[in-house]
C-alpha cells in the first residue's frame, strides 16, 4: 500500500468495516468487484447519499486459502449507523448471493462499528488476522474518489464538513 493510501485511511471519518466471503471457488476480482459495488450502491442509497459521493476504501483478497478469495471495505458519510442497519446489510449480501436459507449459505457478511481511536491503519491491524492485515498492507486498495477529496480538503471531521463536501459536489 502506498504512503498516499495510508494518508486517505487516516482522515476519514469511517463509519463501518465489511467483510464479505462468497463460497465460489476461485472467485475471480470482477466476480467479486461486481458484488462488492451492488453492496456499496445499495448502502449508500439508504443512507440517501449519491454514490459517487460515498467514501470507501475497498481490498479484495484471497486469504488463507487462494480458493477462499474475499473482500473487506470501509465505508464513511453514513447517517444510518445502528444495528438494525448493519443486520439489514448483511441480509442484503445474503440476496445479492441469492440465498435466504442460513442452513445452506453462499456466503457470509461482517458489518462492524469502525472504532478508529488509534487510526485507520492500526485499526486494521489489530481487527484482521494475520493474513488479511497482510493483505491490505501489502497491496492495492481501491478507494473512492469521495474519499480522496475528503482526505485532501479535510472536510471529514465534522457531519457539517461532510454535508458542506456533498454540497460542493
Amino acid at each position: 500500500m502506498a504512503a498516499i493510501d495510508l494518508l486517505i485511511l487516516e482522515r476519514i471519518e469511517w463509519d463501518w468495516f465489511v467483510s464479505c466471503t462468497v463460497k465460489k471457488r476461485n472467485a475471480s476480482d470482477v466476480y467479486l468487484s461486481k458484488k462488492a459495488f451492488a453492496l456499496l450502491r445499495w448502502i449508500a442509497r439508504k443512507n440517501k447519499v449519491r454514490f459517487h459521493n460515498l467514501p470507501w476504501a475497498l481490498r479484495i483478497e484471497s486469504g488463507i486459502d487462494p480458493e477462499h478469495r474475499h473482500f473487506h471495505f470501509l465505508v464513511g458519510g453514513l447517517v444510518h449507523t445502528g444495528l438494525g442497519m448493519r443486520m439489514v446489510c448483511i441480509h442484503r449480501w445474503e440476496y445479492l448471493l441469492g440465498t435466504t436459507n442460513p442452513k445452506n449459505p453462499k456466503g457470509t457478511c461482517r458489518v462492524r462499528l469502525y472504532v478508529g481511536s488509534g487510526g485507520a491503519v492500526s485499526y486494521l491491524a489489530q481487527v484482521l488476522n494475520a493474513s488479511e492485515n497482510k493483505g491490505w498492507t501489502e497491496s492495492n486498495v481501491r478507494i473512492s474518489h469521495a474519499a480522496m477529496s475528503l482526505a485532501h480538503y479535510g472536510a471529514c471531521s465534522s457531519a457539517a464538513g461532510l454535508g458542506a463536501f456533498h454540497r460542493s459536489m
